[in-house]
């Protein structure tokens, strides 16, 4: 009976996270990312997707650093530029495992704090902007709807949604932000799968995915600091697809390595780009990025991770060229 119970369960939750994914699909249009800044999709650690334990409490600390040097200039294109822009943010991550109906639910907050500046050039002195603060906080909801372990193989299915809430510092006089001022509606299938060897010099080999869409809401606020340096408001940045992927090698049983890949599929971004007479209109059909890099996790304790990764841009198709790096402290309690 409680067998039957729990299958039951799993398969609301399932349809449950199927009918938001579509319902997000047909949202109506809006307005969102004023800064053009795109997604605050952040790149989540290595741990994310694999299962936690029951009732347990993890603290993540991250320190973030982005740059890139390129920006959409008043035709809705990407385009290279001699300053750069630059994000220092620190996350400050919250994850708590609850067991109800005989399921392991996960709930995640993530509160970004930091600077976003932009650098001036001696051609365009008044492109120098920074603004600092809180960025928009994310919320996550996921459920370990299946889990499966043997010998030598294991594997997990493990759906959740995710919600950013605008309450960030936005400022529409500011060339930077952090975050977009924007809603986002994220529902994505995450899981793990988890191969054991038999090597002495490789333990295990692990994949951990994120596959999802997101569906963003806003405000139709003007970015006038763009649009004065002769770039664009984008101020809907258009929905994506987005694809999320660890390889961990654990070459030492409190050491392994990764390579992450994620991908982002945007669609039409709309906006404005007349200083003069604003007029909301189609800016470009959006943009592809990719990016991959490597990382390292030290297991100090049981209970006590250090992660480090680095990220760079690898193909854009008008989209960022940047560049990425994190460092984490996750403790579980």
């Amino acid at each position: 009976m409680e067998n039957k119970f729990k299958r039951s369960f799993v398969l609301f939750l399932c349809i449950i996270v199927i009918v938001l994914s579509l319902f997000a699909l047909n949202l109506t249009t809006s307005y969102a990312g004023p800064d053009g800044s795109g997604n605050n999709f952040f790149y989540k650690g290595p741990t994310a997707f694999a299962v936690l334990p029951a009732n347990k409490f993890v603290t993540i600390q991250s320190f973030t650093y982005q740059t890139w040097g390129a920006v959409f200039n008043k035709n809705g294109i990407a385009t290279n530029i001699s300053n750069t822009e630059n994000r220092y943010v620190f996350l400050s991550e919250y994850v708590w495992t609850h067991k109800l109906l005989g399921l392991t639910n996960f709930f995640e907050f993530l509160l970004p704090f930091g600077n976003a500046t932009a650098n001036a050039t001696p051609s365009n002195p008044s492109y120098e902007n920074s603004s600092s603060g809180i960025g928009d906080p994310l919320l996550y909801y996921g459920v370990y709807a299946y889990n499966y372990n043997s010998a030598n193989f294991g594997f997990n299915i493990f759906p959740q949604i995710s919600v950013t809430v605008p309450a960030g510092n936005w400022s529409n006089n500011s060339t930077v932000n952090l975050g977009g001022d924007e809603w986002q509606i994220q529902p994505a299938l995450t899981g793990e799968f988890d191969f054991k060897t038999n090597l002495s010099f490789l333990k295990q080999v692990a994949m951990s995915y994120a596959v999802g869409f997101s569906k963003n809401e806003g405000h139709s606020s003007i970015n006038m600091a763009n649009l004065n340096n002769n770039g664009v408001s984008i101020t809907d940045p258009g929905n994506n697809i987005f694809g999320d992927v660890f390889i961990n090698f654990f070459i030492l049983p409190n050491l392994d390595i990764y390579n992450e890949t994620t991908g982002v599929r945007q669609y039409n971004n709309y906006g404005y780009k007349n200083a003069a007479e604003p007029e909301f209109q189609l800016l470009n059909s959006g943009y592809i990025d990719v990016a991959t890099g490597a990382g390292i996790d030290y297991h100090i304790k049981n209970n006590i991770q250090l992660d480090f990764r680095v990220l760079r841009d690898i193909h854009g198709k008008n989209g960022p060229d940047g560049f990425y790096s994190e460092g984490d402290i996750i403790i579980a309690f």
